[in-house]
């Protein structure tokens, strides 16, 4: 299934990854068909963290990544962001020669 995207403003800097952004909507009342126009306040995640108040940003759905951030921030006003979710594999630093650990118990004592 399709991650749903949307388009919005940055409103505040909640934290050092961490913006809302306001997404506005326009619908038609179904019964007096009056348009109306409704926001939400969405928590969406920065990877760089620098993403300033008042610019207008494309956010897509994405994996928890805390108690209320569901979104993640994927254009800054139309350049696209590197999405860096993925933690970086770290890599085995191969030792040679690398010395046996010797237990420091003493013989007959039990843990």
């Amino acid at each position: 299934m399709a991650r749903k995207k949307l388009k919005g403003i940055i409103k505040r800097i909640s934290g050092k990854n961490t913006v809302a952004v306001e997404v506005v909507r326009v619908f038609h009342h179904p019964r007096y068909r009056k348009r109306i126009l409704t926001s939400k306040v969405y928590l969406v995640h920065v990877a760089d963290g620098d993403a300033p108040v008042g610019k207008s940003v494309t956010i897509e759905e994405s994996r928890p990544i805390s108690k209320t951030k569901r979104w993640v921030v994927v254009e800054l006003d139309g350049k696209s962001v590197a999405r860096s979710q993925e933690p970086v594999a770290k890599e085995k630093i191969k030792t040679e020669g690398a010395k046996k650990t010797v237990s420091r118990r003493r013989k007959g004592s039990k843990k």
